[in-house]
């Protein structure tokens, strides 16, 4: 690793463009306010230690405050090591840096889950836990535009509907997330890592085929490659309708709520909340803005039931048992054919199922 930190004016033309491409990326599509006080999310991977390393170079001009945390997960020898090269990195770059222990196989046990479930969980519990004890506005993770492709493709897999299927969000206010890299490429990143003569930690499990997102990676998106070399782009411009698309739907159910709101019922008894789309509301709208409809209900008891989003979801921010299409499909061609007597189960322990018109979306009672 180089001894002293590289700045903006002092890299080659091609580095140089790349990080004002990503503070282009910040100000617009992020809305990233100047000034703000970003923390870190940083592995000692190539992409962590790129975003560190981009961030870091647009702090001045940005206003940047930032501070690092890393999750030591104890689940490979090279932890310890991979630890010391991340304070090593901050101490370079003059960022503050946090190192956290993380229980991951105790909290598998604990909560009946797999390892690679409860790393995630726990690595986002402590990073939202020291955001807000350093007072960050929000946290930057270094997904870049290849990890979009790949999230696509586990949507499209986990059978995700539209707008949801063009992948992860750039900025998630629920969860206080920020994506700075979601639109460079992963190359690039490497090669500017290289430039700066800044070295990254290898993780030998991303090439395990063990989990179904590494086998996407390894065994599935290079063929797609083959056939659209330029596909990460492809998957780029897919992305950005989805986020028009996405706007759109949402500005459309605000209005139609604020004329006919949901009705919300809290617990009763044995049940548990419950929402019930009054067929007033489902009359007025095209199939296309119901099916949005029921997903915002289904993602709205989700929360409710689980008492946090982030425990809910995953590290795109996607529901866990996100509804498939098919089931909301399903749903609204009863609707249409007037059938009360069918139940759909949905994710999070939630069914919804036909009242006089209306639609219930809820926990059933027990034992029911």
């Amino acid at each position: 690793m180089m001894e002293s930190p590289p700045t903006l004016q002092t890299l080659p033309p091609a580095a140089a463009h790349l990080c004002l491409e990503v503070e282009r990326f910040c100000l617009l599509r992020l809305g990233l306010a100047r000034g703000s006080h970003l923390l870190l999310a940083l592995s000692g991977g190539a992409d962590s230690t790129a975003l560190v390393l981009v961030l870091h170079l647009l702090a001045p001009r940005l206003g940047l405050t930032l501070h690092a945390l890393s999750v030591d997960h104890g689940l490979r020898e090279e932890s310890a090591q991979e630890a010391e090269f991340v304070l090593q990195l901050c101490n370079m770059l003059g960022i503050g840096c946090t190192v956290r222990q993380a229980d991951v196989h105790g909290l598998a046990t604990s909560d009946r889950i797999g390892i690679e479930d409860a790393a995630r969980k726990l690595r986002y519990a402590m990073l939202e836990h020291e955001r807000a004890a350093v007072g960050a506005d929000f946290i930057a993770l270094g997904h870049h535009a290849a990890d979009v492709s790949e999230d696509v493709l586990l949507r499209l897999v986990r059978g995700t509907g539209w707008p949801a299927l063009g992948g992860m969000a750039a900025r998630d206010d629920d969860r206080r997330l920020l994506r700075p890299l979601l639109a460079t490429d992963a190359q690039a990143l490497k090669d500017l890592l290289r430039v700066c003569g800044i070295s990254w930690c290898e993780d030998a499990s991303n090439q395990s085929r063990q989990y179904k997102r590494n086998r996407l990676r390894l065994d599935v998106l290079p063929l797609l490659r083959q056939e659209n070399p330029s596909l990460d782009r492809t998957v780029h411009d897919l992305w950005q309708m989805a986020r028009l698309d996405e706007d759109y739907w949402n500005t459309t159910l605000d209005a139609a709520l604020a004329v006919t709101p949901w009705l919300e019922q809290p617990v009763v008894s044995a049940s548990g909340p419950s929402l019930t789309l009054p067929a007033k509301l489902l009359a007025g709208l095209h199939p296309a803005a119901r099916l949005r409809l029921y997903v915002r209900a289904v993602r709205y008891l989700c929360r409710s039931v689980g008492g946090n989003a982030r425990e809910d979801s995953d590290s795109t921010g996607q529901l866990r048992g996100q509804a498939r299409a098919r089931t909301l499909l399903a749903l609204d061609e009863a609707l249409a054919s007037g059938r009360g007597n069918t139940r759909f189960q949905l994710p999070g322990g939630l069914e919804a199922y036909l009242k006089g018109g209306n639609i219930v979306f809820g926990v059933p009672a027990a034992g029911k």
